[in-house]
């Protein structure tokens, strides 16, 4: 096993990134207040985001993963990540950005069961208790407040959060064959490009043209997409 103090570091990182993640809620919900299309949001969010961390690659000398088919599972998984991203988005308009997010994350009890099954990854007694108290946590929020909650509002958070899970146990797969950052390089790639479809699909691609639609976008690149997938892999 890892020495300890990285373990620590390792979960302390995960800590972070998931706080990074957790404010896509707001940004979309601010999206949606000034009527920002999602098909203009989310392609342009992931373009700059790849461009960013892209230009870190070069920079760094990051690269691909070095098979094919690494490569092509990184791909995939930005596939994957597209329309785990569409779903939980579509989902803010039916629920609360805080409603929407606990239900997504109901997605580590998901990747703990997938990667016990897929990948050999005991379930300790201690991870089962964590799973039930958190479990127990999301059941008890959603149960008691509510308010302006629609069965299509929850399928489609908990369909993001079996894509998630699925994302997360695909990425524990390649990573041990390449780089972490590498996967992370590929699945960005592929996230825009699935997502570039996406828009095309979803009524046209455009960029925001009033400033405050520039500035969600800079936010959730930055906040929500660049720094937790640093922080994460």
């Amino acid at each position: 096993p890892p020495p300890v103090r990285e373990t620590t570091a390792g979960v302390l990182l995960v800590a972070a990134a998931a706080a990074g993640f957790g404010t896509i809620g707001i940004f979309g919900e601010l999206a949606a207040r000034i009527g920002l299309p999602l098909s203009t949001l989310l392609p342009v969010r992931f373009a700059a985001a790849t461009a960013v961390l892209g230009g870190v690659a070069a920079a760094r000398g990051w690269s691909l993963p070095a098979a094919r088919r690494d490569r092509a599972t990184a791909l995939g998984l930005g596939a994957v990540y597209t329309v785990m991203t569409v779903l939980y988005f579509v989902s803010l308009r039916h629920l609360t950005a805080g409603m929407a997010t606990i239900v997504l994350y109901t997605y580590p009890a998901m990747a703990i069961v997938l990667s016990a099954a897929t990948l050999g990854e005991s379930i300790t007694a201690r991870t089962a208790a964590g799973l039930g108290l958190a479990t127990a946590g999301v059941a008890l929020v959603v149960g008691t407040d509510a308010a302006g909650v629609t069965p299509a509002g929850v399928a489609l958070a908990l369909g993001a959060a079996a894509c998630y899970a699925v994302y997360t146990a695909g990425s524990r797969y390649v990573v041990p064959r390449a780089t972490p950052r590498g996967v992370m390089v590929g699945v960005l790639a592929g996230t825009t490009a699935s997502m570039t479809v996406y828009g095309v699909l979803a009524g046209g691609l455009a960029l925001p043209t009033r400033t405050t639609g520039w500035g969600i976008v800079a936010g959730i690149t930055v906040l929500s997409t660049v720094l937790p997938h640093l922080l994460f892999y």
